[in-house]
Order: C-alpha cells, then sequence, then structure tokens
C-alpha cells in the first residue's frame, strides 16, 4: 500500500518537475490559473451597479399639450410634467421640440424609448369637472431591437409618469373634496392655536432658508468627500492588516537587542585590528612586493616547464637505448666499448628520475592544497542561487582531483619499482602515505562524481547538495602530504647512483654482471618518471594559463590596498570610535525600544484594532445615509423650498387680506394631509434580509462559479489527462497510479484558480463578501468538484468527455438560476436545476457573500462532496478499463475524419 502510494507521489512530482523545467509550460500552467479569472472579474467590473446608471438611457419625451381654463385658472398638466422631468435624473429624458423629431430618433435607436403627451391630455385629465370623464391617454413607444433590458428600464421611467400623475391627480381630487366637507360641516375652531402656530414655523422656516440652504451645501460636500474618507479608511485597515508584518520587524528589534552584547564584543576585534595597523601597513608592502615580483615568478614557471620538457627528451633518448643494452648485455662480450657508450647515456638520465620524483611530490602537495580550497569555496556557495556556479567548479575539482591519483598512482608505481633495485631503502612508509592520501581523494572524487552524475535530483534538494558539500571538503581538508621530498630525493639519488656505478662498473658483459630485471626496472623506472613530468607539467601549464589572470589580481589588491590604505586605516579608526563613543548611545535606545515593544505597543495595537472595527461597522451607514441625504437634498429639497415660500408668501398675503378668524369657520380640517393620505395611504417599511450593497458583488456567485467551471473545462482542453511515461518507467506505474498523479496535477491547478478568483474578487474588484474566508473556501470544495467532474470524464472518454462538460456548462448558465430566478425560466430549465452541481455551487457562494445560513450551505457542501466523491470512484475502478470499454466510441468518432 504504501508502495503504491509512493508510487502516486513519485508521478506526481515528475509531473510538475516537467512543468517547471519547461519555462513555456510553467508560464502557460501560470496563465491557465489566471485566465478564468478573467472571465469573471471584466463581467463582475462590467455589471457592478448598473441600475445606478440608468440615466444614460435616453428617453424622448414631447408634449404637445393644450391649455385648459379651470375657473379663471389656466392650467397645463403636460407642461408641468416636462418641468419636473427636467429635475429627474435617474433617467437620461430628452426634450425635443416636434412629434416628428421624437419618432425618428426612436426609430433610429438614438433613444430607447419616446413618451408623447397628446393636445387633449389635461382636458381629458380634468373631464371629471364637467361631470363626464374621458380617460387621459400617453403614448409610449420603445425599440424593442436595441437591447433586452433597457426597454423594462424605459418601461419603468413611463410607469413613474403614469404613477405620478395619477398620486397627484387623487390628491388634487381628495383635497378639494375634504375641502368642501370641512366647508359644510366641521368645525375646526379648536384648532386655531395649532394654525397660528403652524402658520408662525412656516414663517419661520422660510425666513432661515439661506441658512438651511448652507446647511444643505455642507451634507453634499462631506457626501462628496465619502470617497476620499473611504480611501483613507482602507489607507487605516491597510495599516491593521500591516500590524502582523509590524509584529515581525519589533520582533527583530527585540532579537537585535538581544544581540547586542555580542555585538558589543565585536568592539574588542575591532579594538584588535585598531592595534594591528602596523601589520596591516606592512601587509600592504609584502603584498606590493609580490605584485613587482610576479614577472619573476612566471619567468621561473616558463623555466620550470623548458627543463620538465628537457628532462623528457633526455628520458626519451635513453629509453630508445635500453632494449639496445638488454640485448648486447644479453648476446656478446665483444660489443663491450658500444654498450659502455649507451650504459653512460642511461647513467646521465637518472638524476632525472630524482628530479621527476621530487617536482611531482610538490606538485601533489600543492594540488592538494588547491583541492581543498576549491572544495572550501564550493562548500560556501549558496546552494539556492549559484547551481549553475556550483556544477562548473564540481567538473573544475572533478578534473584536478583525477590528476592528484594519477601523479599518486605514478609515484606509488615509481618508488615501488626503485625499491626493487640493489640496495634499495625501505620506501614503506612513503608507499603507506601515498596509499592513504589516495583513498581520501578517491573518496572525494567518488563524491563529486555522485553529484555531476545525479545532478538534477541534488539541484532540487540545496539541503541535501549542501551535505555533500561539506562532507567532499571535510575529506579534501583531512589530506596532508607529510612526505618529506628531500627525504625521498636523498633515498631515490643513493639507489640511482648504486645503479650508476653498476652501470659505469661493467667491464664485461656475461649476463650475470647487470641483471635483466635491473634493466626492466630501469626501462619502467623512466616510464614512470616520463608520465609524472608529463603531469607536472600539465598541471604548471594549466596554472601557466592562469597567470595572468592571477598577476592582475594581485595587481588590483596591491593597487586596492596600498591606494585606500588611508581610508582602511581611517575607517578602522572610526570602527573603534563608534564602539568606543556611539555604540553605548545605541544600545541605550534599543533598550528603551525594546521595553516600549514589550510593554506598551500590545495595548496601543488593541486600541487601534478596536477603533477601526467601530468605524468600519459605522462607515456603511453614515454612507448610506449621507447618500439618502444627497437624493432628498437634490431632487426633493427645490420643490419643499418653493412649498415653503409660496405658503409664506400664501400666509403674509391671508394675514394682510384675510381675517383668519373668519376664514377659520370655512377650514374645518386639514385638507392638504388628508388628501395626502388619501393618496398614498400605506407607507412601504423595507427590511432588507441578507443586504449586498450592489450588482456586482450580488451577481460574483454565479460569474465565479462560472469561472471555475470554463477554468476547468479549459484546462482539460490544453492539458492531457494520459501520463507520458518513459520506456524504463511503463512497467512501474499502473493505470490507477498514473489516473492518481495526474488528478493531483488538475486539483492543484483547480486549487488555484478558485484562490486566484475569489482573493482577486475581494482585493482586486473589492466586492462586497460578508464571510471572506468561508467565500473561499467554498469555492475550494466547488473547484474540487468542478475538476473532479471534467477530469474523469475526459479521462475516460477523451473528446467526448470534453463534449459532455461543455453542455453541462451551457446547461448551467440557463439552468443554474445565477442571474434571474429559476421561476422565471421555461419548464425544462426549472425541471432540471435541482439536478446540476452548478445550481448548488451558486447558491454555496451566495451565503459567504450575504451571510451564511448554514442549514443551506451544508445542504449544497454535502451534495458538491459527495458529486466529489462519486466522480473520483467511478474514474477510480474504471480508468484502467476505459480505452477498452470506450475504445469504440472513440474510433466511431475518429472516423469523421476531423476529431483527434
Amino acid at each position: 500500500m504504501l508502495n503504491r502510494i509512493k508510487n502516486v507521489w513519485d508521478l506526481f512530482v515528475l509531473d510538475w518537475k516537467r512543468i517547471f523545467h519547461n519555462k513555456l509550460t510553467f508560464v502557460l500552467m501560470i496563465a491557465l490559473m489566471i485566465i478564468p479569472s478573467l472571465y469573471a472579474w471584466f463581467n463582475i467590473a462590467a455589471l457592478w451597479d448598473p441600475y445606478s446608471n440608468t440615466g444614460g438611457i435616453k428617453i424622448g419625451i414631447y408634449s404637445d399639450d393644450q391649455t385648459v381654463d379651470l375657473k379663471g385658472k389656466e392650467i397645463n398638466i403636460g407642461d408641468e410634467i416636462v418641468e419636473n422631468l427636467k429635475d429627474n435624473k435617474t433617467i437620461g429624458w430628452q426634450f425635443v421640440s416636434s412629434k416628428q423629431e421624437l419618432d425618428d430618433k426612436v426609430k433610429t435607436g438614438k433613444y430607447y424609448a419616446g413618451i408623447y403627451l397628446p393636445k387633449n391630455f389635461t382636458e381629458n385629465l380634468l373631464s371629471f369637472t364637467k361631470g363626464e370623464i374621458d380617460y387621459p391617454e400617453i403614448e409610449y413607444q420603445v425599440n424593442q431591437k436595441i437591447n433586452a433590458i433597457a426597454p423594462k428600464i424605459s418601461d419603468k421611467g413611463a410607469g413613474t409618469i403614469q404613477d405620478t400623475i395619477s398620486t397627484e391627480f387623487i390628491e388634487t381630487a381628495s383635497k378639494t373634496l375634504l375641502e368642501v366637507f370641512n366647508e359644510i360641516g366641521f368645525n375646526l375652531d379648536a384648532n386655531l392655536p395649532s394654525i397660528r402656530k403652524i402658520t408662525s414655523k412656516i414663517l419661520t422656516v422660510d425666513e432661515n432658508l439661506d441658512e438651511i440652504d448652507g446647511y444643505t451645501k455642507e451634507v453634499l460636500q462631506l457626501q462628496a468627500k465619502m470617497p476620499e474618507f473611504k480611501q483613507k479608511l482602507d489607507m487605516a485597515n491597510e495599516f491593521v492588516d500591516y500590524i502582523p508584518e509590524l509584529n515581525k520587524t519589533t520582533d527583530k528589534v527585540v532579537a537585535l537587542n538581544g544581540k547586542l552584547p555580542e555585538i558589543a564584543q565585536y568592539g574588542q576585534l575591532v579594538y584588535d585590528v585598531q592595534g594591528n595597523i602596523p601589520k596591516i601597513k606592512n601587509a600592504g608592502t609584502q603584498l606590493n612586493k609580490a605584485d613587482n615580483d610576479m614577472d619573476k615568478i612566471v619567468k621561473m614557471m616558463d623555466d620550470a616547464i623548458n627543463e620538465a620538457t628537457k628532462g623528457l627528451e633526455v628520458i626519451a633518448t635513453a629509453q630508445k637505448v635500453l632494449p639496445d643494452v638488454t640485448e648486447l648485455i644479453n648476446t656478446a662480450d665483444g660489443m663491450i666499448p658500444d654498450l659502455q657508450k649507451q650504459l653512460t647515456e642511461i647513467a646521465e638520465v637518472l638524476p632525472t628520475v630524482t628530479e621527476g620524483l621530487t617536482q611531482g611530490l610538490e606538485v601533489l602537495d600543492t594540488l592538494s592544497k588547491v583541492s581543498a580550497k576549491l572544495a572550501a569555496d564550493i562548500g560556501a556557495l549558496d546552494t539556492e542561487t549559484h547551481t549553475a556556479q556550483i556544477h562548473d567548479q564540481l567538473v573544475k575539482l572533478d578534473k584536478q582531483l583525477s590528476t592528484q591519483l594519477q601523479i599518486i598512482q605514478s609515484l606509488k608505481e615509481t618508488l615501488t619499482q626503485l625499491s626493487t633495485l640493489p640496495n634499495a631503502p625501505d620506501f614503506s612508509n612513503a608507499l603507506a602515505q601515498l596509499a592513504d592520501l589516495e583513498n581520501h581523494v578517491s573518496h572525494a572524487q567518488a563524491n563529486v562524481q555522485s553529484i555531476l552524475d545525479n545532478w538534477e535530483d541534488y539541484a532540487a534538494a540545496p539541503a541535501k547538495l549542501q551535505a555533500k558539500l561539506t562532507e567532499i571538503s571535510n575529506t579534501l581538508n583531512q589530506i596532508v602530504v607529510s612526505i618529506n621530498p628531500q627525504e625521498i630525493e636523498a633515498q631515490v639519488n643513493q639507489t640511482l647512483t648504486n645503479v650508476q656505478h653498476m652501470l659505469n662498473s661493467a667491464q664485461n658483459i656475461t649476463g650475470t654482471i647487470i641483471a635483466d630485471d635491473t634493466m626492466k626496472t630501469l626501462d619502467s623506472l623512466l616510464k614512470n618518471t616520463t608520465g609524472i613530468i608529463n603531469e607536472a607539467i600539465g598541471f604548471l601549464k594549466d596554472y601557466q594559463k592562469e597567470m595572468p589572470a592571477i598577476q592582475d589580481e594581485i595587481h588590483t589588491a596591491n593597487v586596492m590596498l596600498n591606494g585606500n590604505m588611508n581610508l582602511i586605516i581611517n575607517g578602522i579608526n572610526q570602527g573603534a570610535d563608534f564602539f568606543r563613543n556611539d555604540f553605548p548611545v545605541v544600545q541605550s535606545k534599543m533598550n528603551k525600544a525594546t521595553l516600549f515593544i514589550k510593554n506598551d505597543l500590545p495595548g496601543i495595537e488593541d486600541d487601534v484594532k478596536e477603533t477601526m472595527g467601530k468605524v468600519n461597522e459605522k462607515a456603511p451607514k453614515l454612507e448610506t445615509a449621507l447618500n439618502a441625504a444627497e437624493v432628498m437634498i437634490k431632487e426633493d429639497w427645490p420643490n419643499i423650498k418653493e412649498g415653503v415660500q409660496k405658503a409664506a408668501n400664501a400666509i403674509r398675503k391671508g394675514e394682510k387680506d384675510i381675517d383668519l378668524d373668519e376664514a377659520l369657520k370655512y377650514l374645518k380640517g386639514d385638507a392638504n394631509a388628508e388628501s395626502k393620505f388619501i393618496s398614498s395611504p400605506v407607507k412601504l417599511k423595507t427590511k432588507d434580509v441578507y443586504p449586498v450593497p450592489n450588482y456586482g458583488s450580488a451577481s460574483t456567485p454565479f460569474y465565479t462559479a462560472l469561472c471555475l467551471w470554463v477554468g476547468a473545462v479549459l484546462f482539460s482542453s490544453i492539458a492531457s489527462t494520459k501520463f507520458h511515461l518513459e520506456e524504463e518507467q511503463v512497467g512501474k506505474y499502473s493505470k490507477r497510479q498514473q489516473f492518481l498523479a495526474r488528478m493531483g496535477t488538475f486539483l492543484v491547478v483547480g486549487f488555484f484558480q478558485a484562490l486566484i478568483v475569489t482573493i482577486g474578487n475581494q482585493l482586486l474588484l473589492g466586492t462586497y463578501t460578508k464571510n471572506p474566508v468561508w467565500n473561499v473556501i467554498f469555492a475550494l470544495i466547488i473547484d474540487l468538484a468542478f475538476m473532479m467532474m471534467v477530469y474523469v470524464l475526459v479521462a475516460l472518454f477523451d473528446n467526448l468527455g470534453k463534449g459532455i462538460a461543455i453542455i453541462i456548462l451551457v446547461l448551467s448558465i440557463s439552468a443554474g438560476g445565477g442571474n434571474f430566478p429559476i421561476e422565471m425560466s421555461g419548464p425544462f430549465f426549472r425541471a432540471i436545476n435541482p439536478y446540476i452541481p452548478f445550481t448548488y455551487a451558486v447558491n454555496l457562494l451566495r451565503e459567504s457573500v450575504g451571510g451564511i445560513y448554514w442549514p443551506s450551505a451544508l445542504k449544497a457542501i454535502t451534495i458538491l462532496v459527495s458529486i466529489t466523491i462519486g466522480f473520483f470512484v467511478a474514474g477510480y475502478i474504471l480508468y484502467p478499463r476505459a480505452e477498452r470499454l470506450f475504445k469504440k466510441v472513440g474510433d466511431n468518432l475518429k472516423e469523421g475524419r476531423i476529431l483527434h
């Protein structure tokens, strides 16, 4: 069981490794996570608050109404309606000069609708005063083809006119009737003080209208500053959100304060450095000397290479002679003169063996130090950010270690062969040290090659790579070449002197004076010496190539150090002055800051959070109140003001021209109030349940759910549900394991699609969400269900599954009840509404936007989780047999020669 789970995990990790290693695929994956969100964001932003923008809906109006004389008073209701509409900004009223212009602009689509008041409009409206009733008509025409929604808004505009006329008519008629009733029956003498009080109040209001106007302007100014206030409020909320980050920073301050005693200890180091300024000056002198001597060092290296090359030529000459010498020793005594000449040549080359051996030991010692330094430098690099540089340096280290091993092996062979010569000293100690050295170098090289052979795995695991690099560095640091070149040189010289003496003293060649083994040993010795010298030459040439760079670096260091010596010394002195004079002050201030952070800052943060909570709670109510006040001031206050002025003028005129006591005999009731009651007897008190402040926020659940389904379909159209395996992997992983691994990739993409769209809705668009955290969680549950459905459909049915997913998408838009109540849809869509997952997805998101009613939310969650489990089980069972079960369907589709 654990092995199966591991296989699934390995495939899942392999999937994402392939994605990360292919830059184009990785960019496309990121795009597929973001693009579906754009679908939701653009639609939500476009429909943010359409009903507050109806002022752009153009409706033309033209009144052809004729004035009517009623008891000496001229009345034209059509003109009054037109004048009143000029102050109405809820719809874009357009006032034209003729009926023909009105008709033309409606037909061309410049106006969504047109309203025409005929000539007899007022006459018919007042026909009841003559004892006969002629119903007045308003001619209303609407262009239905322009837009589906605009005609409904236009209808509302026409209905508004009709309602206004009806209300005004009822109020006027009832007022007249009540005035008659009061005149013939009711005695209101007792209300005279109240009437006088009311008239006094009206006059007082009229006298203070300018002051009231000032208040209204202040209210409008305050309302105009609401966006600025909200912006500042958002900034304050951002500060509250930043408090955790601030706490992290303050934690660092506290931690830094705890480190101050340790930092103070470093001050002593600065004092020590200040005391060593003479040594620093001396180092500058030495560096300058080294810079000046670099040309001599370069020449010495060139001479060493030349000498080693000449040594190789001498050895090559001796090696040519050895076969002839060996043959002469074994064949003829009469050839002694020739043999003696050739033995002399061989004897002359033997010192070169000593030089080669000494040179090899010196190169070996240098290489060991260079390799240890290179390993330490590699280990100091950041394994997360310098992977490419680490790889290149490891290749270089591997080459150096190979050279070390070759030199070690050549030295071992050379010393082993020397030990076989006559009267040879004991080289066992040197051979044992070389063997130990070989083991360390071999172990280090094995680790280096292991990293290079498995580079991708190590590059993906920085901690593992760092541990391996540390091991290599420790191994190479243990290498100490303790072989004394002078001691070996003396022993080798003694051995070769014996051989040389033996060769020079050979007078007769009988086959016994000089043994065959000795000549063979000399031959092998010369070959090994050639190898050592070649390795040394190679090493010297490699570093000869680097000498210009080294020379440049030393020169640069010399210029930097000696050219800035005064600056460096001044910096050291300033650092010492800082620790002596300024650091105690910093220490004191850091202690005070730490005490403030620990003792005072938590209380301040709590106060800020509590205050901002209250402000955030009251701000929407303030905005609503100011918006309502703005509407009242702009739309109602001019009429109220005009009415007050007219009433005040009438009262003043009445007080001047009419005896109020006499007039009260005819006023037996408040006809105005009663007529208003008759015209509008019921007041509507509205209470919002789960309020959502704007249309964009209300439509967010629909477009978010739609975005998640579109994202799943889009990803399944581009990404394959089949897992590509290499030949060596085919038998290792089962179909179900491949199904589960690729399913994990799909679900990860879905997870980020849901996360991006919900967080974007809240942060980028600022949509209203009552429960933002649950909104994100619900979206993740929905996306899990949607992505599982689409993945299983495509995995089982391939292209047919994609088609099924698109059909579900189309049905979801029509039958999901997203924008319009499902009861407004046709019978078919009402019937399938309870059976499509989209219904429950939209409902679940609505819960988090308006406010969660958990019985409804749990029902939707249960259904979506059940769908997820059902599709998972079906896919898990059927996927291994999918190709066999649904092969015929796929073949039939392919016979059309258009689907792949």
